[in-house]
């Protein structure tokens, strides 16, 4: 059980932030669908998502707006973003890698992301 223990406290150290942080972009992925409502624009809703990307992890001290210099693994291109007609929908895809440091025994590990989230868009019927 100690070593079951060792194991779990390894485990929150390395990876808990990471995973803490997708639950915020998901979070995020969400506030771009809802903005999808009432924004007709899929550029605008990129552009968006990538400010906001940049906000949540370019590294203190990084020239903004550079894809370098950020904490995460990202290329435009991983966003992906698809509207229907019939029924109104949108479905937001994101894609990217974070690398972290293990403890101890100072190896990197890469861990990937593939968030996807839906927004019905029809119009509410009172």
């Amino acid at each position: 059980m100690l070593v079951a223990f060792a194991a779990g406290v390894w485990w929150m150290l390395t990876f808990a932030p990471v995973y803490w942080e997708n639950q915020e972009v998901k979070s995020m992925l969400k506030e771009a669908a809802n903005l999808c409502y009432h924004e007709p624009s899929d550029e605008q809703v990129r552009i968006y998502i990538i400010k906001r990307l940049h906000g949540m992890f370019d590294l203190p001290g990084a020239k903004p707006g550079r894809p370098a210099t950020m904490a995460i693994d990202f290329d435009p291109g991983d966003l992906r973003i698809e509207r229907t007609q019939s029924p109104k929908h949108v479905s937001i895809w994101l894609t990217y890698n974070r690398t972290v440091k293990t403890p101890v025994v100072e190896q990197e590990r890469s861990v990937t992301f593939a968030d996807h989230v839906e927004q019905d868009l029809s119009e509410v019927k009172w």
